[in-house]
């Protein structure tokens, strides 16, 4: 008789590509676990404006696949976690994952109180750093899990206090630690994804000196509703429309000095990001 203990799956990434893998192993009949180390689920997926090729959506597929998870008992995930150990052998893993501090509990509701009264700002990762958040935030409008997250340089600083007498439900704890668990697992799933190229090893381009100069993901967010610019696609440097736009391929890539190899997305992100520009000017 199998031992059902390391029957169970681990998936370790929780964009498109590791829901899918945990959703679908769950409906198999196998206990699955998601481990993520941003605050919410969706991966990449989830910072798109359109998707190719159907130019719709992403959050619209990501809902469906948060509705399978809700629904299925044998899928269980961590946010704001990552593996530290792995040890065993394939079909009996024991793996330790660290749980890093939200400090908001499941109390919380999504009202955004602790928001409205904190005045603290910090980088916006979602939109790749072209506008601010306030230090307690959501980190997108259909985050999910929906639960707000608080900055551990709020928690430091004066304001925590104020912030946490703010919500009607409880949910904050600015003494939330670390912490792991262990996990005895049959097999693992490795999902972790992608990240962008870092377009500051391309001084040729200008980024980081011309303030027109973005990135491909940048101009996706900038495109979005929610993104930095409401869907406008505006020049940085004085906020005012951009009439043209170049798209310079393959930088950083098929190159000895830099990545020698291909992404094979980036063509068809930036023929989706062109015909997006046609379609919205007409």
């Amino acid at each position: 008789m199998a031992n059902t203990e390391t029957q169970s799956i681990l998936v370790v990434g929780g964009g498109i590509s590791g829901l899918t893998a945990a959703i679908e192993a769950a409906e198999a009949g196998y206990d699955s676990y998601i481990v993520e180390k941003n605050p919410y689920l969706g991966g990449r997926v989830a910072q798109l404006h359109n998707y190719f090729p159907k130019l719709c959506p992403p959050l619209c597929g990501l809902e469906i696949n948060f509705r399978r998870i809700r629904q299925n008992p044998k899928v269980r995930f961590f946010t704001m976690a990552e593996v530290e150990k792995i040890a065993g052998e394939e079909g009996n893993f024991d793996v330790t994952i660290k749980l890093n501090p939200r400090y908001v509990n499941e109390n919380c509701t999504g009202c955004g109180k602790c928001a409205e009264v904190c005045s603290a700002e910090i980088e916006n990762p979602f939109n790749y750093g072209m506008d601010k958040m306030k230090a307690a935030f959501l980190p997108h409008n259909m985050a999910y899990p929906m639960r707000y997250v608080l900055d551990p340089s709020l928690v430091k600083g004066d304001e925590a206090q104020k912030v946490k007498e703010s919500c009607p439900y409880d949910a904050i704890d600015l003494d939330m630690e670390p912490k792991s668990m262990e996990l005895k697992v049959g097999s693992i799933v490795w999902a972790t994804g992608w990240k962008p190229y870092d377009a500051n090893n391309l001084d040729t381009y200008g980024f980081g000196h011309y303030a027109d100069v973005v990135t491909n993901v940048m101009m996706e967010r900038m495109a979005t509703w929610s993104g930095p610019t409401q869907g406008k696609i505006t020049r940085p440097s004085d906020g005012k429309e951009a009439k043209r736009v170049v798209f310079v391929q393959c930088s950083g890539s098929r190159d000895r000095l830099h990545l020698p190899f291909c992404s094979f997305v980036c063509c068809l992100a930036s023929l989706k990001q062109a015909i997006e520009g046609i379609i919205g000017n007409k």
